[in-house]
């Protein structure tokens, strides 16, 4: 039976992922107690940290270092993240998507797609697929930006995702059930796959996000961001429902 944390190994879960987000290394109980975040001795955030890899929250990838989340941590992270009231971006984050939608045909669900799918690759650093309903070709920007993160020196991880780009389009209706499983979308919704939620193989070290909107014409569109499990979600969970909810504006 799954043990859920304490509030306080919640809290401690939540540093520890938001650290390792900013840093891309393992994080120390001595980096814990350094942050000040708790009125704790450093034996108990040891002993804290240490239950939380008993409970399958963290793991020790070498054991002189410190601790980094697991997929578990980080759908615990996400589902509290979707909890709280507007996840927004930067209003220069904004700025920049009206911008470009400004300078293109808004009836036109081909340079929508392209448009939303270039800005929130570019934003986000990971990779970014624009589909339309209907259509085989997705329209795909980004994948060089994953392979300057310290996750992809590695090359399983270069030849899953470079496969994996190169068959989106003809697994695209699998991916599409998988994430929305027949459910009619609200405009405020999107869907998260973390690690091994993900039914293909090739991306199970990695984190899907995905969003769909109308377009003209009656298309509906999708946009699917990629990218490892160490990411900002706050910032790319915002650019992705931002994204959407912009394009559904200008159906309206």
């Amino acid at each position: 039976m799954l043990r859920l944390p304490t509030l306080r190994q919640l809290s401690l879960i939540i540093l520890i992922i938001e650290e390792y987000i900013r840093t891309a290394e393992p994080v120390s109980s001595r980096a814990v107690a350094q942050s000040g975040s708790f009125d704790i001795r450093s034996a108990t955030i040891r002993n804290e940290m240490a239950e939380l890899e008993d409970m399958g929250y963290l793991e020790q990838l070498h054991t002189s270092g410190g601790r980094v989340p697991t997929a578990r941590a980080y759908r615990l992270y996400v589902d509290n993240l979707l909890k709280q009231e507007g996840i927004n971006i930067s209003h220069a984050y904004r700025q920049r998507i009206k911008d470009a939608l400004s300078e293109i045909d808004i009836e036109d669900p081909e340079a929508i797609n392209k448009t939303l799918a270039k800005f929130v690759g570019q934003l986000s650093g990971t990779l970014v697929i624009a589909n339309i309903s209907a259509r085989e070709d997705a329209y795909k920007f980004g994948l060089s930006n994953l392979f300057t993160l310290p996750e992809f020196r590695e090359l399983h991880r270069i030849t899953g995702m470079t496969q994996f780009f190169d068959q989106f389009d003809t697994m695209f209706d699998l991916l599409s059930r998988q994430l929305w499983n027949g459910s009619s979308q609200r405009e405020s919704e999107v869907k998260i796959m973390i690690g091994t939620e993900n039914a293909d193989k090739r991306i199970q070290d990695e984190t899907m996000i995905c969003a769909r909107y109308r377009l003209p014409g009656g298309n509906e569109g999708s946009l699917t961001l990629v990218g490892p499990m160490r990411m900002d979600y706050r910032k790319n969970i915002g650019l992705i429902l931002y994204a959407a909810r912009t394009a559904n504006s200008i159906v309206h």
